[in-house]
């Protein structure tokens, strides 16, 4: 009889032995396998909800700042551009420049392909005069002037059409919108009454800038250009000083600082926010991640170890329990390679089984572990090859090695011996 049909008959018959052998294997492989495919599963998982809430973070951050984007454009301009012989210091007694300038000076600006750091300009001319007995600010807004060369952008300043006025909160008390006044002996029509500010606009009489001109005697004129900077790279006052040098020399510009704070801080806030929300997601599950790969360092290596044993102290009962039979087959004229191979042989093949086993449940078990307890999704789960393969080559040398000393064992009984004694 060969050495393999002796294997197989001894396997029918030693049924129990057998089965537990292969059920130590095979939960030593399912731990095995479920480990690094469940890690795997949800790393993947991990790196797909990353982009999805980064996507989504990136809409909301973008939608957050169009809305911060149009809040911080209602709250006015923030860039200033007035001649250079302007006086601050009398600017901010008077509220307006005395100086003036041409007013295609806002054209060429518009035009100029170089100024890229500044939006919405929007050409002014403000001035004091008596009206009904009190003094207030005449002042003229002229439409957006157009940047070609710039994304279009919704318009800023009061749109105000000629032979209408907006009237400030404090003058327009007592008046309603359609009626007729009379500025400097032209007559105007009230448009709306502006609502309650809290500063110069309470006092103040908007108008089309040729309005403006016609009243205050300016014809042509301008002294102030209000604009917007951008929010871009590389937009700070320094470099839109240098850019406008380059195409008005004559002007100065000067920022709103509260209002460019306001903007930058917004800005930081809602990026602050995105950081946040990926920075605490991707830590809450590197944590989770880091505990599954410390539960599986320490405890695959232990389970694997209390199955050699379980298998050595079984192939060492399986030894004692055949020793008639290894002695016979000795006195037959059996060699140590003969009965080394019977019992290596049956180890190996018990390692085998429950590798085959053991890497089915493995792989399901952290399908189901994945799914039903860390929400993973079915699909980041892959065929582990890999890991397959070290699980199919090495539960059986693994069973061998734990069945090296039993075998030895085997092979030192002196089989007259072990015939007298039975």
């Amino acid at each position: 009889m060969s050495t393999l049909r002796v294997m197989f008959s001894e396997l029918r018959y030693r049924k129990l032995n057998f089965l537990l052998s292969a059920l130590a294997v095979t939960i030593a492989v399912t731990l095995f396998v479920t480990g690094p495919v469940l890690i795997d599963g949800y790393g993947r998982e991990t790196q797909a909800r990353l982009g999805e809430l980064e996507a989504k973070t990136g809409e909301e951050l973008a939608r957050m700042e169009d809305q911060t984007r149009r809040l911080m454009r209602d709250m006015g301009f923030n860039l200033m551009i007035v001649h250079r012989d302007t006086n601050m210091s009398d600017f901010w007694a008077d509220d307006f420049a005395a100086a003036d300038m041409p007013q295609e000076y806002v054209d060429r600006l518009a035009a100029d392909r170089r100024l890229t750091l500044v939006r919405h300009l929007v050409a002014t001319l403000q001035g004091r005069l008596t009206w009904e007995n009190r003094k207030v600010l005449v002042v003229g807004y002229r439409p957006e002037a157009t940047q070609m060369h710039l994304a279009e952008k919704s318009p800023m300043g009061y749109q105000v059409e000629p032979g209408t006025v907006l009237l400030g909160h404090e003058l327009g008390v007592g008046r309603k919108p359609g009626e007729k006044i009379t500025v400097a002996d032209r007559e105007f029509q009230i448009e709306r009454i502006l609502p309650e500010q809290g500063s110069k606009e309470d006092i103040s009489i908007v108008m089309h800038l040729d309005d403006a001109q016609a009243v205050l005697e300016r014809p042509g004129r301008v002294n102030q250009i209000m604009a917007l900077g951008c929010n871009c790279a590389g937009s700070d006052l320094p470099n839109i000083r240098r850019q406008l040098a380059t195409i008005l020399p004559d002007t100065r510009i000067t920022e709103f600082r509260s209002i460019a704070l306001a903007r930058a801080e917004q800005r930081e806030l809602v990026a602050e926010k995105h950081r946040q929300i990926l920075a605490e997601t991707a830590h809450s599950r590197e944590q989770v991640q880091g505990t599954l790969e410390t539960l599986a360092a320490v405890t695959t290596p232990v389970v694997v170890l209390a199955s050699a044993i379980w298998v050595g102290l079984l192939a060492l009962a399986n030894v004692r329990e055949r020793r008639t039979e290894i002695g016979l087959l000795r006195a037959l004229g059996k060699g140590s390679s003969t009965i080394a191979s019977l019992l290596l042989g049956k180890a190996a093949l018990v390692g085998l089984s429950g590798a085959a086993v053991g890497v089915l449940l493995g792989i399901g078990a952290a399908w189901l572990l994945g799914v039903e307890a860390l929400d993973v999704a079915a699909e980041r789960f892959a065929v582990p090859w890999t890991v397959m393969a070290y699980a199919l080559v090495g539960a059986p040398l693994l069973s061998a090695v734990a069945s090296y000393l039993p075998t030895v064992v085997a092979l030192v009984q002196d089989p007259a011996i072990v015939l007298r004694d039975h």
